[in-house]
């Protein structure tokens, strides 16, 4: 079942404050529990709060998961964001693009596995499945700047395989170097 996360945000310092405790406990629990140990009776007692608390913040278990994507992406973003900037659409801002993405899935490796987790468990919420179709519609000027055609099948299989990268890299524990250079063989055409 797909489920629309509330776009509501803490208004005081203390109820953000709160949320981010909640959800930096989430992330220390994915690391070491995965996605089954992600309960919200471990979530609130690693962040220290009440059981009541967590549902102030998020109605659900899964609108929590979102949560946790949505920060997790908003990484992704500026850390893309930084490294292209001033970067024309073609092959250099596609493939500085899709190393800043695996660097961040790197350095936040627990999120990046609970949403391979969620993924495979087809318990994606609407704005999870957005995010990610997001990545193809943004790689489409560049992937069209490279002659690649059609432009919107590429940029998809181009995703695909640059989210294959990032499980190769988060099962390695590690940078792979031979799966970033074959996307760059392969974005090279």
């Amino acid at each position: 079942m797909v489920r629309q996360p509330p776009d509501s945000e803490p208004v005081t310092p203390k109820g953000r404050r709160t949320r981010e405790a909640l959800l930096d406990a989430g992330e220390q629990l994915a690391d070491t529990a995965g996605l089954a140990g992600l309960s919200v009776a471990a979530v609130v007692e690693r962040a220290g709060v009440a059981k009541g608390t967590f549902y102030v913040y998020f109605p659900d278990r899964e609108i929590f998961i979102d949560a946790l994507h949505q920060r997790f992406y908003a990484r992704v973003t500026q850390a893309v964001a930084q490294a292209v900037d001033g970067l024309q659409p073609g092959r250099e801002l596609l493939l500085t693009a899709i190393d800043a993405y695996l660097d961040v899935c790197l350095a936040n490796r627990a999120v990046k596995a609970l949403v391979f987790e969620t993924r495979a468990q087809g318990n994606l919420t609407t704005t999870m499945e957005q995010r990610q179709e997001q990545f193809a519609v943004l790689a489409q000027p560049s992937v069209k700047a490279m002659g690649l055609t059609p432009p919107k099948v590429a940029a998809r299989l181009i995703v695909a395989m640059t989210m294959e990268a990032a499980l190769i890299e988060l099962e390695a524990g590690a940078r792979v170097p031979g799966a970033r250079k074959t996307i760059r063989t392969l974005a090279q055409g």
